[in-house]
């Protein structure tokens, strides 16, 4: 069964999901608890707040939507395999292809990528096409469909030849793309009795904090729903009907505009899903629990018009529950917010820094300003891609980019001075001073030896590279004559005793880093690169198990899997770009409401409730996002209800977080 569970106010959803939890309880205590969300944050707060409703949160499973849908159909058919185009698997798939593209069909890509067809150029434009593609499995499987029968769906002027790429990619992995698969999965859900699959499937499923859908996911819940309970829990900002509020051309032609400017200008997904729920979701019961806001501040009165849909203008009154700040620079903003926040503190005692968020589109923006400005504070940063919190990835990805680099003085001495780098070859913090004294002092500048500077179309001198600079070091142990030269080398004075031993440490890491660049200058295949970006972590890296250690063999052992759909070589500048990309789509699941100032990007938080809500970085430009698809973009082209907009999805963040402040919303830009 199908239940709705919408409301003005988070807290009523929650007890709402914790009424259910504690009255209907599964059948048995080995049964899981499932959650469909849409983010870390919103998992944290499910958890902390049944933990202290029924005291209990163990064997509770939070899943994304695709993710569950994917174990799903594999529990039901073992046979369905979506792995090859899943976006990661199609990015390289496509690379591959694009090598071989040689009709006139293609003719347009063969002008974006010239005659030199540029590595990373074809890599990146292989993850823009994966992505669309991924894209079309969802939103668009009738197009897809009427690829494979050879037929145009848009007739628009890149469509032939994403057709064409489409068809070459199913020839090579078979038609059953995800679209197809989850088809399949409704029509086995609705032709089979209920309670066929009871073992497989949960027993009940609870949908929190996921405000829009693509119409195949609900038709997915919608079959799933006659073999097991699903509850859906909406937050809505109006407690009347809202579809039907016109978009913002047709509000510019009407005289008479009868709704909220508000609801109308930001609300566009939501009333798109709320259509979607209409026209596709029939629900066995429905439950409202809109609450009135006591009108007393400027926030609850804005709270309470947007609710009732009342167009009036405010009766402002003189607080500051909304307040705007207009600052210089990023790091002026920051200090702005720590001396607003201290403020509010002393004025309340009642209100704990739990109660309070800070949110950005990008908070990794500021996240070097919060570290110097709330140095003082409790404070917790969320939502930083990998390359922020694991320093081990971040040290590889320096390590590959200096292997390609002139090796200026400084970045060498910045991997070495790594925390991760200089004990693997046994140095020292004070060896690392005297190391930077011998750079300096014998003139280092850049170039690893005369032949690097050759292959770089300049001079071949060898003077003031790193090979200089070793030959006069090592000379300098070898002979205590610095006032003349032996083998065309100026023996460097001063070197003896326990220093000696510093030289060979660096001597150790230099040729290490001079091996590593002869072979990552050479292009391998996927299969080649993972093997060699194991065997370097193994040789410039602390040989540890520490969690970020096994976090980045974790990503190099991805490389594994997609040799299988791609074998031919690559070189270092598409692996880094990989790299790159990849840590950077991924996110961190800590810092999420660990009882302390809690700092984060606007999606995961969005419409969780907290007594202050602050929003950083609200800049023209910035907020909400420009919709920037490429000419290719079918979607874009073409509009169905239930797409995604980057733009509309900000402006809905941004009416969620209206909703989601208790006493205070403080924005500055």
């Amino acid at each position: 069964m199908l239940f709705l569970h919408h409301s003005n106010l988070t807290e009523h959803l929650l007890a709402h999901l914790s009424t259910i939890l504690r009255t209907q309880p599964l059948e048995s205590v080995f049964e899981q608890e499932t959650f469909l969300i849409q983010s870390n944050g919103m998992e944290r707060m499910i958890a902390q707040h049944l933990a202290g409703e029924i005291g209990c949160t163990s064997h509770f499973n939070f899943a994304f939507p695709t993710n569950f849908f994917n174990t799903l159909t594999q529990l039901l058919d073992s046979s369905a395999n979506v792995s090859y185009f899943e976006r990661s698997f199609l990015t390289w798939l496509i690379d591959a292809h694009l090598r071989s593209c040689q009709d006139s069909v293609f003719a347009s890509l063969h002008d974006y990528l010239g005659d030199t067809h540029s590595a990373v150029k074809r890599f990146q434009l292989a993850q823009q096409v994966a992505q669309l593609f991924d894209q079309y499995q969802i939103m668009r499987p009738d197009m897809l469909d009427a690829w494979q029968q050879d037929q145009l769906f848009y007739n628009h002027e890149h469509e032939p030849w994403q057709k064409a790429l489409w068809r070459n990619i199913t020839a090579q992995c078979g038609p059953q793309h995800r679209g197809v698969i989850w088809l399949k999965l409704i029509q086995l859900l609705n032709h089979s009795a209920p309670g066929q699959f009871h073992s497989l499937i949960p027993q009940r499923l609870s949908v929190f904090g996921i405000h829009s859908l693509p119409p195949l996911f609900l038709q997915c819940l919608q079959a799933l729903s006659r073999h097991c309970d699903i509850h859906l829990f909406l937050l809505e900002p109006t407690q009347s009907y809202w579809a039907d509020l016109p978009n913002k051309k047709l509000r510019a032609e009407l005289v008479d505009f009868d709704a909220h400017p508000l609801l109308a200008s930001l609300g566009q997904q939501g009333r798109e899903f709320q259509q979607l729920l209409l026209e596709q979701a029939v629900f066995d019961r429905d439950f409202e629990s809109f609450t009135e806001i006591d009108n007393d501040s400027n926030l609850h009165l804005l709270q309470t018009d947007i609710l009732d849909n009342n167009p009036a203008e405010l009766a402002l009154i003189n607080d500051h529950s909304i307040s705007f700040h207009s600052c210089h620079s990023r790091l002026r903003e920051v200090e702005v917010i720590k001396d607003l926040l201290l403020a509010e503190l002393e004025q309340d005692s009642a209100l704990n820094l739990r109660d309070i968020i800070v949110m950005a589109p990008d908070i990794q923006l500021y996240e070097p300003f919060i570290h110097s400005v709330f140095h003082d504070i409790q404070h917790s940063i969320a939502d930083r891609n990998l390359r922020l919190s694991n320093t081990c990835l971040d040290t590889l990805l320096q390590y590959l980019h200096l292997c390609r680099s002139r090796f200026g003085w400084r970045e060498v001495l910045d991997l070495l001075e790594q925390p991760g780098v200089y004990p693997r070859f046994g140095l020292t913090e004070a060896e690392l001073d005297l190391i930077s004294y011998w750079i300096d002092d014998t003139y280092t500048r850049w170039a690893t030896s005369a032949d690097h500077k050759k292959e770089l179309g300049l001079p071949a001198l060898d003077e003031n590279t790193w090979q200089h600079t070793l030959n006069r070091l090592l000379m300098g142990i070898a002979s205590a004559n610095a006032d003349c030269f032996i083998d065309g080398i100026l023996p460097y004075p001063a070197i003896e005793g326990l220093s000696a031993q510093t030289l060979g440490r660096l001597n150790d890491f230099l040729q290490c880093l001079f091996n590593s660049r002869k072979i990552f200058n050479k292009e391998h295949d996927i299969a080649t690169w993972h093997r060699l970006l194991l065997e370097h972590s193994d040789l410039f890296l602390v040989d540890d198990q520490s969690p970020e250690r096994l976090q980045l063999n974790d990503l190099i052992l991805q490389l594994l899997d997609y040799a299988s759909v791609h074998d031919q070589p690559v070189p270092l500048e598409v692996i880094i770009h990989w790299l790159e990309t990849t840590v950077s789509e991924q996110k961190t699941a800590q810092g999420f409401l660990r009882g302390q100032l809690t700092f984060c990007s606007m999606l995961p938080m969005r419409a969780i409730p907290f007594e202050i809500i602050i929003l950083l970085g609200m800049n023209d430009g910035e907020f909400p996002a420009t919709d920037r698809a490429p000419v290719f973009n079918l979607l874009a082209q073409n509009y169905r209800v239930g797409d995604r907009s980057h733009r509309h999805d900000d402006r809905y963040q941004f009416l969620e977080t209206l909703l989601s402040a208790r006493q205070k919303l403080i924005i500055s830009y």
